[in-house]
């Protein structure tokens, strides 16, 4: 018997972009745990829902980005996270990103081949 699905949770301010990229996600065979568009609903959903892998955009509304947010998860998970981010000048936040452990960072927008491949390569 197959195992379940496993679960992803998705941070992304933009409402489109979140909606695309779930449906994305589900189209190669995964469930979304949740959604935020804050660092702050970040850390609670991802907390809450104990997803295997967290995507999540750099940049987002409100206070806090999603560095910020990692870093608040990271204190009491170690769940692997996706960064991903349209601004390829935030060469600082880049950095400290893919410096973090059991993290990686793409650029938008994301083939569906390349986000495959960082899901399960995370999930390893």
């Amino acid at each position: 018997m197959d195992a379940p699905p496993a679960h992803v949770f998705i941070v992304e301010d933009d409402e489109l972009l979140a909606s695309a990229l779930s449906a994305q996600v589900e189209t190669l065979g995964y469930r979304v745990a949740g959604t935020a568009d804050t660092a702050e609903e970040a850390v609670r959903g991802v907390l809450r829902s104990r997803p295997a892998v967290v995507i999540m955009d750099l940049r987002l509304a409100g206070f806090g980005t999603g560095l910020d947010a990692a870093r608040s998860i990271r204190e009491n998970s170690a769940v692997p996270i996706i960064f991903y981010t349209a601004h390829s000048n935030d060469n600082a936040l880049q950095q400290e990103a893919a410096s973090m452990s059991n993290a990686q960072v793409l650029q938008k927008p994301v083939p569906e081949q390349i986000l495959l491949a960082a899901i399960t390569g995370m999930l390893r």
